[in-house]
């Protein structure tokens, strides 16, 4: 019996459809600018390196290892990711994923890889949806958009009138 026309394109669209089902399934969930500051401000506590405005002046904790000016970086999405996943092993750069360096994850590298003096720093550690937000955050807000302003930095703490802001114009 021939198929009516009204089921055939049913059919094809259904078809159509199914292969871009497990795409979007397994693709990264977007991350969330608002959430990704504040894991920079307090989960990740990126600011106490790379400081509020993320371009490697003092942080907040002036005992802290300066960060490189993530304002100026030419890391893409992917490489973001995994530097915040994986750390910079040899270098202050914390780890944050839980299971980073248990398996090949990181680099194709394990613990084990390292002599005592070259392990990568643990840091605090978070999950992926927190993780997709900070690198978020970093595109929207961070990369690209020039020296801090006292915008950039009321926006930051939330506060016009915050003390960090007194020095900017």
């Amino acid at each position: 019996m021939p198929m009516t026309r009204a089921p055939a394109v049913s059919l094809a669209l259904s078809l159509l459809a199914a292969p871009m089902a497990p795409a979007q399934e397994t693709g990264a969930a977007p991350g969330d600018p608002e959430r990704g500051k504040i894991v920079y401000r307090t989960l990740g506590n990126c600011v106490s390196c790379h400081g509020w405005a993320a371009d490697g002046k003092a942080g907040v904790d002036l005992r802290a290892p300066t960060g490189p000016d993530l304002r100026e970086t030419a890391l893409d999405e992917a490489s973001l990711t995994e530097v915040i996943r994986c750390g910079r092993p040899g270098t202050a750069m914390p780890y944050h994923d839980r299971a980073a360096y248990r398996d090949d994850r990181c680099y194709g590298l394990v613990m084990a890889d390292f002599d005592d003096a070259g392990k990568p720093v643990r840091g605090k550690t978070f999950g992926e949806a927190d993780l997709a937000s900070l690198v978020a955050y970093l595109q929207a807000r961070v990369i690209g958009q020039g020296k801090p302003t006292r915008e950039d930095c009321a926006e930051f703490f939330d506060n016009p009138a915050a003390k960090a802001c007194s020095n900017l114009k």
